[in-house]
């Protein structure tokens, strides 16, 4: 049986200051020809959520995938929190879990990145965003928001 490629790695490149660039890789699901579905949540990248369908390019050169297109919203949302201290980074990521919300932490900038399900009422979610950053224990950005509130 032939071992069929269900999955690649795909960069995602954003600009982060003048003339600086930051690289995210990203496992894609093939989906079809050029269509891949972002299958991890993105720690970094804005404006891609899990589950989005996107359109990528081969860099020959680089014998690398790139991302070239939004093709298709997943309905997920995206939201960064940047926490301050080290201790208060594994509870956040149990509450947003015991609320229904993936999350991965990148742990060498004190990242979770969050993935907020398409059918999970975000209002509870902006709620606790907005009152651990008024107590000053974190900030946070909606990367990638799909929501209503």
């Amino acid at each position: 049986m032939e071992n069929e490629i269900k999955s690649i790695k795909v960069a995602f490149v954003q600009k982060v200051g003048d003339d600086q660039y930051e690289t995210e890789t990203m496992w894609c699901d093939i989906v079809d020809n050029n269509n891949y579905k972002i299958a991890n949540i993105p720690a970094i990248v804005k404006n891609v959520s899990l589950g989005d369908i996107i359109e990528v390019e081969y860099d020959i050169d680089e014998e690398r995938y790139y991302f070239e297109n939004l093709v298709l919203a997943s309905g997920n949302s995206t939201v960064h929190i940047l926490v301050y201290r080290d201790e208060d980074v594994d509870p956040v990521k149990i509450w947003l879990e015991d609320n229904k919300c993936e999350s991965k932490i990148l742990r060498q900038r004190n990242i979770v990145a969050v993935n907020i399900p398409k059918q999970i009422n975000y209002s509870p979610i902006k709620k606790y965003l907005d009152q651990g950053e008024e107590k000053e224990i974190w900030t946070y950005e909606e990367s990638c928001l799909e929501h209503d509130y």
